[in-house]
């Protein structure tokens, strides 16, 4: 039965539902609201024609060789940029509801799919007095502390200061 014409043509649609080439694990970033954060695009894909960067489900940014670049909401014209001329997209002034799935798709004609990346945003708001609240988030180096990995985002919730 496992080598039946029926499961065989099951197994071909699922690859096909599947077929983009992911880059990796799920990147989990975190900001502060007011902040900035980079969403890093690391792709060994030699001939881009287009780059699309999505948030939820709704078309964010898409970016084309040579400095093209489409915004689609009105409102995040002057909130992103791509620093250094590359394809890393940078999201300032954040707000709370910019928490979410971030979705990057690297199209080319050398591929048959496109290559693709997932991140989860986490931004945090900042106590209204300037003193860091039990939320607060601070860079402390990528460092192991006592042969220990340090803490991640999910542990914030809990931390009043942290080590990412």
């Amino acid at each position: 039965m496992a080598g039946s014409p029926t499961c065989l043509t099951v197994i071909y649609i699922l690859w096909q539902l599947t077929g983009s080439a992911a880059s990796g694990p799920v990147k989990e970033l975190v900001g502060s609201v007011g902040g900035a954060v980079t969403f890093p695009l690391e792709s060994e894909v030699k001939q881009v024609d287009s780059i699309v960067w999505t948030f939820n489900t709704t078309p964010l940014v898409t970016t084309q060789p040579g400095g093209a670049i489409i915004v689609t909401q009105n409102r995040n014209k002057k909130r992103v940029e791509f620093p250094d001329g590359g394809y890393s997209l940078k999201l300032s002034k954040l707000k709370k509801n910019d928490s979410g799935i971030y979705n990057v798709e690297i199209y080319s004609s050398s591929l048959q799919h496109p290559s693709t990346q997932k991140y989860v945003l986490r931004v945090y708001e900042n106590d209204p007095k300037g003193r860091s609240s039990k939320y607060g988030l601070f860079y402390c180096g990528n460092t192991k502390k006592d042969g220990k990995s340090p803490l991640t985002a999910h542990d914030a919730r809990h931390t009043k200061a942290i080590c990412l």
